[in-house]
């Protein structure tokens, strides 16, 4: 009985623990969705208040932003200067908020996706709005931080 016993419960806890790393592992998806929920708002509030560096530190240091109808904004310097160029814009507003975020099981890897809005005044004084979706990767830091790591948006185009 004593050898029976021996056997038995290494394959119990084997089966216990085969059968609770998915739990883990989905939890931390989980948290690590949250988690990048609140960096996407955070980068939302603070593109929203024009905030140039904020919104240029929320990105990683070979981020991208694949702009509409232009060249990629690679990098911080030039993600810096697309945000100068933006917020120096006549009327310049910019509101997105995430409709989803996800998490690779391994919690250092996810993206956000949802809708902005936005408007301006244009060259010859004309008010501009529109209204789109983006997807934003994100990418867990050493620190613990998320930062950006590639960054796309586009018009739902006129009329929506």
């Amino acid at each position: 009985m004593a050898a029976n016993l021996r056997r038995v419960i290494p394959l119990a806890v084997l089966l216990f623990v085969g059968l609770c790393l998915p739990a883990l592992a989905k939890s931390k998806a989980e948290s690590a969705a949250d988690a990048i929920g609140k960096a996407d708002a955070g980068w939302a509030a603070a593109a929203a208040a024009k905030d140039l560096d904020t919104s240029v530190d929320v990105c990683g240091p070979d981020a991208a932003i694949l702009v509409p109808d232009a060249p990629a904004a690679v990098g911080k310097d030039a993600i810096r200067k697309w945000f100068q160029e933006i917020y120096a814009t006549p009327n310049f507003k910019l509101a997105w908020h995430a409709t989803k975020t996800e998490a690779a099981s391994s919690g250092d890897m996810g993206y956000s996706t949802g809708v902005y809005d936005l408007s301006y005044t244009d060259a010859s004084g004309k008010q501009v709005s529109d209204h789109g979706k983006y997807v934003t990767v994100w990418k867990k830091q050493p620190d613990g931080s998320w930062k950006v790591v590639r960054d796309i948006f586009n018009s739902d185009g006129a009329g929506h």
